[in-house]
């Protein structure tokens, strides 16, 4: 048997869970690595879930539950003022993950190439690969905003027929603001392209800003593919619950492939999901409230240590440059771990330019947050003393 060839994606993958086994090997860690919400899923969501299943419907449709995409649909058109049709354009998925896998199975031919922003969330690299594309990377990282571009989209994309556009962005917490994806939209019409508006974090945005559906954008109701659910929203990671919102073709290729393979999302996810948007519509709110501290304790924090990074306008991460410690991350983050016992993630597991950056997630308590700015603070002036 030939060797295969390893992907980008599976090698990014790798390193992270490389470093999470060194982890779990330790005590008193502090894990700013993962991107699972740390907060528990509010007990009034457990509580509904739980009478919700007391009655059990007899089967439920590959599409998922037509009561819980109504109340997709109706989220959509209270919060953003835009009409779907439950039954034709909404479709349920195991989670947002495996609603980004669908996606592009659906869209991406063999030979097609996807454009993403450089950097980016890795798990795209394995699905388009899966799909049999390749990836043509936009960049980003202009004064440290990372904001995507539409000029920088226009020169690069190099005859891609697809766009994934993750706003606010993992890694960097960029948030491409509304006049930003309006311009991202025209470019996407000219150049005749379908934009995949991955919107996961979309209840998470900071400093009373707005966050502009791709789909909300004139000419873009046809070209649109939204990918949302409920584990960043409502700390819920582990029900695997999320959706997809497109057109009804695209939605029937989605319906016709998940058949074949997953089925539907489960009766408990579903329901959870249910309970979340009809019974629990505050929760975002609060949670944003404490992720903001969080981000604004983080930002103080390593300003204090002369550490730039990108401002994050929303998301659960901070993108920092480490260049002018002149040790590429990932032996920083390794020797972060084992001397420290502070877990954060080498900036080349999104991207493989990024060599001296690292994403540091914001799931943890304050107290918690302001201890590993303390331990990775002592550790950097080892650095700066050469006494490492």
């Amino acid at each position: 048997m030939k060797n295969r060839v390893v992907s980008s994606g599976e090698k990014a993958t790798s390193l992270r869970y490389n470093l999470m086994e060194l982890a779990a090997e330790k005590n008193d860690v502090i894990s700013l690595g993962r991107g699972d919400p740390d907060l528990d899923t509010p007990a009034e969501i457990i509580e509904g879930t739980w009478r919700r299943m007391q009655t059990t419907p007899s089967s439920i449709p590959v599409r998922g539950l037509l009561e819980l995409r109504r109340s997709v649909a109706n989220h959509y058109q209270i919060t953003k003022g835009l009409d779907f049709d439950p039954e034709q354009e909404i479709i349920i998925t195991n989670g947002g993950q495996e609603g980004l896998f669908l996606t592009m199975l659906a869209l991406v031919n063999p030979g097609d190439s996807v454009a993403t922003p450089d950097p980016r969330y890795s798990s795209y690299d394995q699905a388009i690969g899966a799909a049999g594309g390749s990836i043509v990377e936009i960049p980003t990282g202009k004064d440290l905003r990372f904001e995507l571009d539409a000029d920088d989209l226009r020169q690069g994309i190099q005859g891609a027929k697809i766009l994934v556009l993750v706003n606010p962005s993992n890694p960097t917490g960029a948030l491409v603001r509304p006049d930003g994806v309006q311009r991202i939209a025209e470019a996407a019409r000219d150049l005749d392209i379908v934009v995949v508006s991955d919107e996961i974090y979309e209840e998470v945005v900071y400093d009373n800003q707005r966050l502009l559906s791709t789909v909300a954008c004139d000419g873009m109701r046809e070209r649109t593919v939204t990918l949302s659910g409920f584990s960043k929203a409502y700390a819920m990671t582990g029900f695997r619950v999320g959706y997809l919102v497109g057109d009804p073709a695209f939605i029937d290729a989605v319906e016709r492939i998940k058949a074949a393979t997953s089925g539907p999302c489960p009766l408990l996810s579903q329901n959870a999901a249910l309970t979340a948007l009809e019974e629990a519509p505050h929760v975002p709110a609060e949670f944003r409230t404490i992720y903001q501290r969080r981000r604004d304790c983080m930002t103080a924090g390593l300003d204090a240590m002369g550490i730039s990074y990108g401002h994050p306008g929303g998301g659960l991460f901070m993108w920092a440059d480490i260049s002018p410690f002149g040790v590429p991350a990932e032996e920083f983050c390794l020797d972060v771990l084992r001397q420290t016992g502070v877990l954060m993630f080498p900036g080349k597991s999104f991207g493989q330019k990024w060599e001296y950056f690292v994403r540091i997630s914001l799931l943890a308590k304050e107290a918690k947050i302001t201890e590993a700015l303390e331990r990775v603070g002592d550790h950097i002036e080892k650095l700066r003393a050469g006494t490492r």
